[in-house]
């Protein structure tokens, strides 16, 4: 690959992978009633706001489920499909836009659930009882996915063993559903 190619490929992937993430962030925040009013829940609402609000007047959400905020993770999922397709000059079939594009949102998905957890299980070892904003985010999206598995699994001698069965079927869901729709590209 040359290389203005390959860095181009590198930009676009980040900066356009960096907006899935904010706005799975805001969404996953808002299923999980996390507190908004910390520097990192402003963060994304400012950040999110502008296109969010127009959107919600277009998909209000039903029940629980912000459809404006899932709805613009996919569509942002789609924009970095066909960026990465345009960067590489291949022409594909629409399907494999939204087709892929779900892959990526699944997959960044997982990644949120995952860098949750791991923060949590981090900061247990340094700074048990501390508060801070990043970190209370954290709690708040992988406590609904540790408490299940708390109950299937209690801690033995003092150590949470939670984090490990819920890690472990992330990883298993990465390669069952993800990796066999994703192409390595992505």
């Amino acid at each position: 690959m040359p290389y203005i190619q390959n860095a181009s490929l590198f930009l676009a992937s980040s900066l356009i992978g960096f907006a899935i993430y904010i706005v799975l962030i805001r969404f996953w925040m808002q299923w999980v009633r996390a507190d908004f009013r910390n520097e990192l829940g402003a963060f994304v609402i400012r950040l999110t706001n502008p296109i969010v609000i127009p959107v919600r007047r277009l998909l209000p959400p039903i029940g629980t489920i912000d459809t404006a905020t899932i709805a613009l993770a996919y569509f942002i999922a789609i924009v970095k499909v066909a960026a990465i397709i345009q960067i590489l000059g291949q022409q594909i079939d629409a399907i494999y836009y939204f087709l892929w594009g779900f892959g990526l949102l699944v997959r960044s998905t997982i990644y949120v659930f995952l860098a949750a957890i791991f923060i949590s299980i981090i900061a247990s070892w340094f700074a048990a009882g501390s508060y801070h904003p990043i970190l209370a985010v954290a709690r708040s999206i992988s406590e609904p996915l540790l408490a299940p598995a708390r109950r299937l699994i209690p801690a033995i001698a003092g150590i949470d063993l939670s984090p490990i069965i819920v890690i472990l079927f992330f990883n298993f869901s990465l390669r069952l559903l993800v990796d066999p729709i994703l192409p390595r590209v992505f």
